[in-house]
C-alpha cells in the first residue's frame, strides 16, 4: 500500500525540517505546498529536496488563506501524480504517530471502497521558556500532551476514491472530506471511519514559542481577512488572539501554556492550564541540519506580507 502526505504551510521554519523528516520516516512520500513563506521555510524545503528525499514542493503565492482549495488540489495531485492509495492531509505542525506500518496498512485495506478515515488529533503542550528556542529543541520539548481532547476534532485520511469524485473537497482544517464545496455538515453530516489511536494518531504542536505564536497569529489572521471569507468563525482562535497582540500584549510563558492547552476552543470555553491534565508521551527527536536558515523576527515577516497585500 502506498501512503502519502499532503500539506500546506506558511512560515513554519522552526519546525518544518522536523515535520518533513519525521513524517517521511512513516510515509512513502510527501507533497508540500509552500504558501508564501518568508521566514526560511522555503530555503529549508529546497535543501531537503536536494537531499533526495521523497518530497515534492509546490509554491503558491496567493495572499489569502485558501486552505480548502489548496489542500484539495494537493491531495488530488498526490493521487494522480504519485499513485497514492491513501493521503494524510496534514498541517506543518503535525506529526504522525504510527506504531506499526503493517498494522496501519492492514486496517486501511479493510475500509469499504469510498470511505475516508479519521485519526485522533492529539494536542501537545511543550515546555516553554522566555527565549526563542533553537529548532533542534522543538521536538525535544514536546513531551506531554492533553490526557483528554475537548475540541472533539479528528484529522482526515483521504481514500483513493477522492480522485474519482471531482466535486469532493477537503474542508478547512483538514478534518473531513465534503461531497462538494457548498455541503453543510450541520444539515447533513458526513461519515468517516475512525481509526483507533493505537493504530495511528496525529500529534499537533501548534504553540512552540512567543515568536512563533505571534508570527502565526498576525499573518494567519491577516491572510484569513484577505481571503474575504464570510464565516470568520473558521478562524476564531486567530481572531481572538490577534486582538490581544494588536493591543500590545506579548505572550508570557503562562499565556503560551494556556493557548496550547486550550487550542482549538473559543476563549469562553477555556480552562486554566492547571486544571487540564497532561500525560507523558514524548515525540521522537530527529536530526536537524538547517536551523541556521531560520529567520524568525516578526516585523520583517509582517512587512513582507503587508507589501504583498498592497501590491496584489
Amino acid at each position: 500500500m502506498k501512503l502519502f502526505g499532503a500539506a500546506m504551510l506558511r512560515n513554519e521554519a522552526d519546525i518544518v525540517e522536523s515535520f518533513v523528516r519525521h513524517n517521511l520516516s512513516l510515509l512513502d512520500g510527501l507533497l508540500v505546498v509552500d504558501h508564501g513563506s518568508s521566514d526560511g521555510t522555503s530555503e529549508i524545503l529546497d535543501a531537503l529536496v536536494a537531499e533526495g528525499l521523497p518530497l515534492e514542493v509546490e509554491r503558491d503565492a496567493s495572499v489569502g488563506y485558501l486552505q480548502s482549495e489548496i489542500m484539495t488540489r494537493a491531495v488530488r495531485n498526490a493521487f494522480v501524480g504519485h499513485g497514492a492509495d491513501f493521503v494524510f492531509a496534514l498541517d506543518g505542525d503535525e506529526f504522525l504517530r504510527i506504531a506499526r506500518r503493517d498494522l496501519l496498512d492492514g486496517v486501511l485495506a479493510t475500509l469499504p471502497h469510498g470511505l475516508h478515515a479519521a485519526m485522533q488529533w492529539q494536542t501537545y503542550v511543550p515546555e516553554f521558556d522566555n527565549g526563542s528556542p533553537a529548532a533542534a529543541n522543538v521536538l525535544a520539548r514536546a513531551k506531554r500532551r492533553l490526557a483528554e481532547e475537548r475540541h472533539g476534532l479528528h484529522k482526515v485520511i483521504v481514500a483513493r476514491a477522492f480522485a474519482d469524485t471531482p466535486d469532493a473537497v477537503i474542508a478547512v482544517g483538514n478534518h473531513v472530506v465534503l461531497p462538494s464545496a457548498g455541503h453543510s455538515i450541520a444539515q447533513q453530516p458526513v461519515k468517516h471511519a475512525r481509526i483507533a489511536p493505537e493504530v495511528v494518531a496525529l500529534a499537533h504542536l501548534p504553540v512552540r514559542s512567543a515568536h512563533q505564536l505571534t508570527n502565526k497569529i498576525v499573518i494567519g489572521w491577516l491572510a484569513h481577512c484577505a481571503a474575504r471569507r464570510s464565516n470568520a468563525d473558521l478562524a476564531f482562535h486567530w481572531r481572538e488572539l490577534y486582538r490581544e497582540l494588536a493591543d500590545g500584549q506579548t505572550p508570557s510563558v503562562e499565556r503560551l501554556r494556556a493557548v496550547a492547552a486550550n487550542y482549538g476552543l473559543p476563549m469562553n470555553a477555556w480552562l486554566p492550564p492547571e486544571q487540564i491534565a497532561l500525560v507523558e508521551d514524548p515525540l521522537p527527536v530527529g536530526e536537524v541540519r538547517y536551523g541556521a536558515m531560520i529567520r524568525g523576527a516578526t516585523l520583517p515577516l509582517v512587512l513582507r506580507f503587508a507589501e504583498t497585500l498592497a501590491t496584489r
